[in-house]
C-alpha cells in the first residue's frame, strides 16, 4: 500500500519495497498536484500487487517497455492493439470491477469492431466525429435483455468517446502518439444528449406507497433510500456491524449508520483479471454462472460516510434485527449468515433487481406513478434541502456525492418550485391588494354619494353615530 502525505508544499507518495539485498526501504515521489499524486498512488498499488514489493518504476518507462515488446511499432499501432495496452495499464490500476465490465463491453461490442484497425497516427477529430454520430445508426449490442433493435443512444456514446479520450491521453504521455500532438478526440462534435428528468414522488406518494406495501423488505429499503440517502447497492451492502442502534443511542439522537461497502453483481473475468481490487467478499454462486455477487468498496471515496437514523428508523432497524434472528434460529445451520442487513429469509443476499421488480409491483397494484428505486434518493435529497433551507454542504454529507453541483442539480428544481411560489405571493401582496385596496375605495365613494343624497335631518344623525364621518367628507364629496 501506498500513501500520500503533505510536504514542503507538495504531495509526496510513499511506500514501501523490498530491494536486492532484501532490505525493506521506502521510496518518496514528491508530486504538485493532488490528481498527480493519486495516480502515481494507484500505479504502485496496481504494480506492486502484480510483481510484489519491488520498486516501482515510473508509469511511462512501464508503458515504454510493454510497448517494446508488442509486435507493432509505436508508430504504426492500430487503436485496438493500444486500447488492449491501457487496458493492462491504465485500467487495472485505476478501475472498479464494474468499470472494468462496462468498458470492456464498450470496447467490444462498438470501439474494436467498427474503428479498431485504424492506426492511432491516423485517428483525426474529424474521423472521430463522424465515427460518433454514425453510432446512433448501430444497433445496442444484446445484454441480458433484448434491445428490441433499439438503436445506441447518444448517452452511451458519450461513454465511447470518454473512453477514447482517456486512451489517447495515455498515447500522449506514454509516447505512442507525439508528445506535442493535440488529442484528436479533445475537440470531436459528439450526438447531442436529450435532457433527462428522473420522475420523483411528491411526498404524500411517498407515505402512501409506505402505507400500501406489505413487502418488509422493500418497505425497510424505502426507509433507508428516503432518511438516509442511500443507494440502492450501498443498502443491501449494509452489515449489522455498520449501524450503531443500542438503546441508548436510539434514545440521544447518536443512532447511525456507515456506508462503507455496496452489494453488486460483477464479472468473474473482471475479478479475475483485476486480482479482485476493490472486492470485500465474493458470495458463492454457481461455477457456470459468469458473474458473482460480491461486497465491494464504495463508488467514491466520498460515498464513504456516516448517516446519522431518524429514531423511528432506527427502532425499524431494531425490530427487523429480532425477526432476523428468529428466521436464523429457525433455519439452524441452512442458514447462510453473511450478517447483512437485508438478506432473504435464509440469510442470502437480496439483489437489487429484485427490490425494483417488488417497487414496480407497488406501482401497478395501487396506480402509482411509476419511478426507478434510485428515485427515492433523489426525494430524499430534495425534502433535505428544503428541510436546511438549501444547505448544500450538509445535504451531501448525507448523500455522499463527490461534487456539490450533484446536490444543486436537484436543488435547481427546489428554486424553480420556489420562484413559482414567490411570483404567486408577488400577486398577493401587491398586485392583488392594490386590486383590494381600490375596491374599497370605490365602495367607500359610493357610500358617501348615498349620504349626500339623504335630507340634512337624517344625515345630522348618521353623522353623530359616526364621528369618523365629518361635515366637510360630506362636503368634499360633492359634485
Amino acid at each position: 500500500m501506498a500513501s500520500i502525505i503533505p510536504r514542503n508544499k507538495k504531495l509526496v507518495v510513499v511506500y514501501s519495497y523490498i530491494n536486492e539485498e532484501k532490505k525493506r526501504k521506502q521510496k518518496w515521489d514528491s508530486f504538485s498536484s493532488k490528481s498527480e499524486a493519486n495516480k502515481r498512488k494507484r500505479f504502485i498499488e496496481y504494480y506492486q500487487s502484480v510483481h510484489g514489493s519491488v520498486l516501482v518504476p515510473d508509469e511511462k518507462e512501464f508503458a515504454e517497455g510493454t510497448q517494446n515488446t508488442d509486435t507493432e511499432t509505436s508508430e504504426r499501432i492500430s487503436l485496438s492493439d493500444f486500447i488492449r495496452i491501457y487496458i493492462d495499464i491504465y485500467g487495472q490500476a485505476n478501475w472498479s470491477v464494474t468499470t472494468y465490465r462496462n468498458k470492456k463491453a464498450l470496447i467490444n461490442n462498438y470501439i474494436n469492431p467498427l474503428i479498431g484497425d485504424t492506426k492511432l497516427d491516423e485517428l483525426s477529430t474529424r474521423k472521430l466525429s463522424k465515427f460518433y454520430h454514425e453510432l446512433l445508426d448501430v444497433e445496442e449490442a444484446t445484454g441480458n435483455r433484448p434491445t428490441n433493435g433499439k438503436t445506441l443512444q447518444p448517452a452511451n456514446i458519450k461513454k465511447i468517446h470518454d473512453l477514447i479520450r482517456s486512451a489517447l491521453n495515455q498515447a500522449i504521455a506514454w509516447e505512442y502518439l507525439p508528445p506535442t500532438s493535440t488529442n484528436p478526440a479533445k475537440m470531436a462534435v459528439l450526438p447531442k444528449i436529450p435532457k433527462y428528468e428522473r420522475r420523483v414522488w411528491e411526498i404524500d406518494t411517498f407515505k402512501l406507497a409506505i402505507e400500501k406495501t406489505e413487502d418488509d423488505l422493500l418497505r425497510l429499503c424505502m426507509h433507508l433510500a428516503f432518511a438516509c440517502s442511500l443507494r440502492i447497492g450501498e443498502i443491501l451492502g449494509l452489515t449489522w456491524s455498520n449501524l450503531i442502534i443500542d438503546e441508548q443511542s436510539i434514545e440521544n439522537g447518536t443512532a447511525r449508520l456507515t456506508v462503507e461497502k455496496q452489494l453488486s453483481r460483477v464479472s468473474k473475468n473482471a475479478i479475475k483479471q483485476l486480482r479482485e481490487k476493490d472486492i470485500i467478499k465474493v458470495f458463492p454462486s454457481n461455477k457456470k454462472n459468469k458473474t458473482s455477487l460480491v461486497l465491494m468498496t464504495p463508488k467514491t471515496d466520498s460515498s464513504r460516510r456516516t448517516v446519522w437514523l431518524p429514531r423511528t428508523v432506527a427502532k425499524m432497524l431494531v425490530q427487523h434485527k429480532e425477526k432476523q434472528k428468529s428466521l436464523k434460529k429457525f433455519f439452524g445451520s441452512e442458514y447462510h449468515n453473511h450478517k447483512l442487513v437485508i438478506s432473504h429469509e435464509d440469510g442470502s443476499p437480496v439483489e437489487n433487481k429484485i427490490i425494483g421488480k417488488q417497487l414496480r409491483k407497488l406501482c401497478t397494484e395501487f396506480d402509482l406513478p411509476k419511478v426507478e428505486f434510485h428515485s427515492l434518493r433523489h426525494l430524499s435529497t430534495n425534502c433535505k434541502l428544503k428541510m436546511t433551507n438549501g444547505d448544500i454542504k450538509s445535504v451531501q454529507g448525507d448523500t455522499g456525492h463527490s461534487k456539490a453541483d450533484m446536490v444543486t442539480e436537484v436543488y435547481t428544481h427546489i428554486i424553480d418550485e420556489d420562484r413559482r411560489h414567490n411570483a404567486e405571493k408577488m400577486n398577493q401582496s401587491f398586485y392583488e391588494s392594490d386590486l383590494a385596496e381600490k375596491n374599497e375605495l370605490d365602495q367607500n365613494l359610493k357610500i358617501m354619494s348615498i349620504i349626500q343624497s339623504l335630507p340634512a335631518d337624517v344625515k345630522e344623525k348618521l353623522l353623530s353615530l359616526d364621528g369618523e364621518v365629518s361635515e366637510t367628507d360630506l362636503e368634499g364629496l360633492k359634485v
